[in-house]
């Protein structure tokens, strides 16, 4: 047999009709299997799983709380309300970009999903509440300094997320809980530990101190879903009128205004802080100065970052509209030889007046500034 196989070797070396590659896998000589060292692979297939979990956990949607401030957007506001339930809150904690809306009516869905940074109404013995979800069911909160932090985690929804310092309490742009405390004072964090049960969440509440309050789903009314808000402001300009007002913005100058009533100028002042034109705004503001208009002027100067910063045209709008609607129908009364009120009635029925000054040119020019949170001491 052995002389045999050798007698094929030499054969299949010589010229035969065979191509050279399949001579070669036929000359092979067969490679004797290796021992598997079962030990080794098993801690092989150990490190694979092991890669691919940290892999996965790396690309695969984050659940963290950190995250959430992804499903709170800004509340929409609208007018017209359709088959929707509204509700005016006896008081409103909205921590985030609208805090300002907190008293207006709001839209709501009671079988809407509810998530960290939402904002939702509920039953309280007071009436009904609306505030900012800090925590949901079984979850462990911690309230430290103005932190929150959830299951360990820092919530960073809604303004939130590092402790506020001392030198930051003061600062409207720093510290998201500032409008709560109306730039009076400062009531203390609670600073607490809080755990909720699977019929719970926690919500911030500031009635004597800043803290998380527990609320069973059975008290919910319903997520808020939006803000009603009518943007229709009656602060039309005569052609005429609009014609001053584009040429006032051009170069500032009083003697413009002359001809115009103080209430067609208190209506061009609105309309400046509306468009965020603040320029034109402090053109139009008094420049007399005395102990009344210097106390009003310094506090726009404190609440313009804020203004600047944290408003928009829409939101301006809204405000305005809150406070000023029925001005078109407003008069003018002369109470001294350089002061004067302009007097209308509130869209919610109730007398209204701004102060209007006179300055030496004799041009009546407004002294007063639209309040956003009271001023500091």
């Amino acid at each position: 047999m052995k002389e045999f196989k050798n007698q094929l070797k030499r054969e299949l070396q010589q010229d035969a009709p065979y191509t050279t590659e399949l001579k070669q896998r036929l000359l092979q000589t067969k490679r004797k299997p290796k021992k598997r060292n079962w030990q080794v692979l098993s801690v092989s297939v150990a490190m694979c799983c092991l890669i691919g979990m940290i892999v996965l956990a790396q690309f695969s949607p984050s659940k963290s709380v950190q995250t959430a401030n992804e499903g709170t957007p800004l509340l929409p506001i609208i007018d017209v309300v359709n088959e929707l339930e509204v509700i005016e809150p006896q008081k409103a904690y909205l921590l985030g970009e609208q805090w300002m809306l907190h008293g207006f009516p709001m839209v709501i869905d009671e079988d809407a999903t509810i998530t960290y940074g939402d904002y939702v109404a509920y039953y309280s013995p007071n009436g009904i509440v609306v505030s900012t979800v800090l925590g949901l069911a079984n979850d462990t909160v911690t309230m430290d300094e103005g932190q929150i932090r959830v299951n360990g985690t820092i919530l960073t929804v809604r303004g939130l997320g590092e402790k506020i310092g001392e030198g930051e309490k003061k600062d409207p742009l720093k510290n998201p809980y500032y409008f709560y405390e109306w730039g009076i004072k400062y009531t203390p964090f609670a600073n607490e530990t809080i755990d909720t049960a699977k019929d719970e969440l926690l919500v911030y509440s500031n009635d004597d101190h800043q803290r998380l309050l527990k609320i069973k789903n059975a008290q919910l009314v319903g997520k808020v879903t939006a803000i009603q808000a009518s943007d229709e402001l009656a602060l039309t300009l005569t052609p005429e009128e609009q014609a001053v007002y584009e040429a006032f913005k051009t170069d500032y100058e009083l003697e413009r205004l002359r001809a115009i009533s103080p209430v067609t100028i208190t209506k061009m002042f609105l309309l400046s802080e509306i468009e965020q034109d603040y320029e034109t705004y402090e053109a139009l503001f008094t420049n007399v100065e005395s102990k009344d208009t210097l106390e009003v002027k310094q506090y726009y100067e404190k609440t313009k970052a804020v203004r600047q910063q944290l408003f928009t045209p829409e939101l301006n709008r809204i405000m305005v509209v809150s406070g000023f609607n029925g001005l078109e129908q407003a008069t003018f009364e002369v109470r001294s030889e350089t002061e004067g009120w302009v007097v209308f009635t509130g869209e919610n029925g109730l007398p209204a007046e701004v102060r209007m000054v006179k300055n030496e040119q004799g041009i009546w020019q407004p002294a007063f500034s639209r309040p956003i949170y009271f001023p500091l001491e």
